[in-house]
């Protein structure tokens, strides 16, 4: 169904008053146009003494100049490509202009179960695991990036845009990955040094901030992460008050989160820290850091679809073009 038409190249339009000006001063002068065919003559020893009569396509032809000129406005339209717009559909997948980093600590402390769906126990790893693939699923952002906090910590991951990738990555971390303890400062190191980016980046940091090592202070390298453009949230996964008997079921010596050294290296790193103390509070630390980087009340982009008319344009032009130089085109 026809719903509307429209330009999509409209200054074009500006050529008009300039081919119109050239053909009112043609007119005017009765000045031929130079013959576009040179028409063949049979040369003889008194040709120059004959004379050089003009032919029919040098002189002026008013029939001829009004062909000329409508097929000359007939391209400037073409050159503006008129369209007929029938439908507009939206462009999906909009991505916001962040890039995500994780940084999961594989220590062996993340073998405790001090999770509890019901009254089955979950360990902090499979956990860690199981929301952090469902964000990745729901990130809206651009690139994401995957670093392992061990001792020594490593690149696990560099950036991509390629989900199933991230998720793969994901399912494949294992506690002790990165050794049985692990260097936070190291680890904040490592992310500044090779995940460099141009947009905005944010680093998700999932630690229970047990058997840590390192030379210099998490807080100071948390500072230099910020100061670098990220911007960095800490998770602290583990409970820090159990009942004996639930300690008595975390399958390990129970070592509790500590919040206060993990609330100041979120601070340092310009962003939050969120204790995940239950599965639900986990899952909503994640939904907080995804909002907090959402670009709200996005204009949807969409994508027109039209009907383009300047070939029929340029068909009809060529054709008077053809008609102005054939004998029909005479007067």
């Amino acid at each position: 169904m026809l719903t509307e038409w429209g330009l999509l190249q409209p200054f074009w339009l500006l050529l008009v008053p300039v081919i119109l000006i050239l053909f009112l001063r043609r007119r005017r002068f009765e000045a031929p146009w130079p013959s576009v065919v040179q028409r063949g003559r049979i040369r003889y020893p008194l040709d120059s003494e004959l004379g050089n009569n003009p032919t029919d396509s040098s002189r002026y032809q008013p029939r001829r100049e009004r062909l000329l000129f409508v097929s000359m406005i007939l391209s400037i339209l073409a050159l503006t490509q008129p369209v007929i717009f029938r439908d507009s559909i939206e462009i999906p997948d909009q991505k916001d202009p962040v890039d995500l980093v994780l940084l999961v600590d594989t220590n062996i402390t993340m073998v405790l179960k001090d999770y509890f769906d019901g009254e089955q126990p979950k360990e902090r790893m499979s956990l860690t695991k199981e929301l952090l693939s469902e964000f990745v699923k729901e990130f809206k952002g651009n690139r994401i990036g995957l670093s392992i906090m061990g001792n020594p910590p490593f690149h696990w991951l560099p950036f991509t845009d390629d989900r199933g990738a991230v998720l793969d990555a994901i399912s494949r971390i294992t506690v002790t990955l990165g050794g049985r303890l692990s260097d936070m400062s190291e680890s904040l190191k490592l992310v500044s040094n090779h995940y460099l980016t141009d947009l905005s980046p944010v680093v998700v940091m999932v630690t229970d901030s047990g058997m840590q090592l390192g030379e210099s202070s998490p807080q100071t390298a948390a500072k230099s992460l910020a100061e670098a453009g990220y911007t960095l949230y800490v998770i602290a996964i583990g409970s820090t008050d159990l009942t004996q008997e639930q300690k008595a079921r975390t399958g390990f010596v129970y070592d509790p989160v500590d919040l206060t050294l993990l609330e100041e290296v979120a601070n340092a790193g310009a962003g939050k820290m969120f204790h995940a103390q239950t599965m639900e509070a986990f899952e909503e630390a994640l939904r907080t850091i995804s909002q907090e980087h959402t670009i709200e009340n996005r204009s949807a982009n969409t994508l027109p679809l039209v009907d383009p008319l300047y070939p029929w344009f340029i068909l009809l032009s060529l054709l008077l073009l053809t008609l102005a130089f054939s004998r029909r085109g005479v007067s």
